[in-house]
């Protein structure tokens, strides 16, 4: 009988866990969505904060103002998926987005100093 209790725990505890994890994958979504309204006045007020990801340190990410040099750590549950050391990101009202574009911009541009250097 105590083999069942424990069983019978084990469940509801793995449940419980799994209804948890989808209720944060759930919020996360919703707190990482930015809509065009909140961009437009961002770009209005110049209130878009733009990052480098510099590295991860277990699960937080530690993200360089890209203006001011300043580090910030940020949780990496909070950020957008398959990030990659160099990525740029757009901070907006709090919520982060990945700006592709500027990241492959950023990354040229670098390659190409690069590359100069073996020139002279």
């Amino acid at each position: 009988m105590n083999i069942l209790e424990n069983l019978g725990e084990s469940i509801e505890n793995f449940m419980e866990n799994a209804q948890n994890l989808i209720q944060k994958s759930e919020n996360l979504k919703q707190n990482s969505h930015i809509n065009e309204s909140e961009i437009e006045l961002a770009k209005k007020l110049d209130a878009i904060e733009e990052y480098t990801l510099d590295r991860f340190e277990g699960n937080i990410a530690v993200l360089e103002n890209r203006k001011t040099g300043e580090m910030k750590n940020i949780e990496k549950e909070k950020l957008p998926e398959n990030l990659e050391e160099g990525s740029i990101l757009k901070c907006i009202n709090g919520k982060f987005i990945l700006d592709e574009n500027r990241t492959k911009e950023v990354e040229k541009n670098i390659q190409e100093k690069f590359n100069n250097l073996w020139k002279k």
